[in-house]
């Protein structure tokens, strides 16, 4: 994980090193000194990363005191935070979605598509679909227009509304996983033995169980690669309403090519897509059967 994350810095460095010399400007010195120009370069990289690897990191190249450290680390708190609630929103509810509607199409499990369910069930996936095309800023503005600027939801509402341009793409991995998993050998003959299939929910000891645990081996990693683009969504959100997050703290370092910033919150970022990228191949292990028969 800290490979991947140490190469995606150093990409982002070779991008940074292209920009023209930041010019720094001195209010005591005299008038001709007091302009100065400073580079960033591969040894001020190297610098960055010894430090870092010492647990060290240099959090700004403008002095690094220990408010600003601490105040760094909250808004990383922050964003990581809004960014793991929109996935879990996204997951779960494209899982729900595209897992209902797989099973709402195979008729041993829900009978002939009709009746009133069926008609509300696609009318709102409909909306949803619509809703998710959205940037998740504007939706998350139409959310606020709904529900209220109330300061007790104002978190739900910006995780729901991040969260649901992810949940479509979900909802249709998940609703072409499961329903080839329901049309598997092995859930035809669990039919003919007489494995009981009432129901529109996975449950245990049911044949959609069985489709819905194997589905999973093919969601999970999917899904968690698509969180670099809540991450990067979540920093234009609090842009836009003013969040205390990471967004703000790099919008400010871009302007001031405040590198060393920059570089962190980049890491930073990257160390958490891979954690949960890992999280979500540990439980991959566990779910698939030939890994517990090793």
């Amino acid at each position: 994980m800290l490979v991947v994350a140490l190469l995606t810095t150093f990409g982002i460095h070779l991008c940074l090193s292209a920009l023209p010399p930041k010019r720094l400007v001195d209010p005591n010195a005299r008038m001709e000194e007091q302009v100065s120009v400073r580079k960033w370069e591969l040894s001020h990289y190297l610098a960055w990363i010894s430090s870092t690897l010492v647990f060290q990191m240099p959090i700004s190249d403008q002095g690094t005191g220990d408010w600003e450290v601490k105040e760094f680390w909250l808004r990383v708190k922050n964003s990581l935070t809004l960014c793991l609630i929109s996935f879990l929103i996204a997951a779960g509810l494209g899982v729900l979605l595209g897992t209902l509607n797989a099973t709402l199409e195979f008729e041993p499990l829900s009978g002939p598509p009709s009746g009133a369910k069926w008609q509300s069930f696609k009318t709102v996936q409909a909306l949803i679909f619509i809703a998710s095309s959205l940037p998740a800023y504007i939706l998350a503005y139409l959310l606020f227009l709904w529900f209220g600027s109330d300061s007790s939801t104002f978190l739900a509402v910006v995780s729901l509304g991040l969260g649901s341009a992810l949940a479509v793409d979900v909802a249709r991995l998940t609703q072409n996983s499961h329903a080839r998993e329901l049309r598997s050998r092995y859930i035809e003959s669990a039919i003919a033995n007489g494995l009981k299939t009432q129901g529109l929910w996975p449950r245990p000891g049911y044949v959609g169980w069985h489709a819905f645990r194997n589905s999973l081996i093919t969601i999970l990693p999917v899904t968690a690669m698509k969180l670099p683009l809540i991450v990067s969504s979540a920093m234009i959100v609090e842009v836009v309403f003013d969040l205390p997050g990471m967004g703000e703290s790099l919008l400010r370092a871009l302007i001031g090519q405040d590198v060393p910033k920059i570089l962190s919150i980049v890491l930073a970022s990257a160390l958490f897509a891979q954690f949960c990228v890992f999280l979500s191949e540990l439980l991959v292990y566990l779910l698939n059967p030939k890994g517990r028969l090793v």
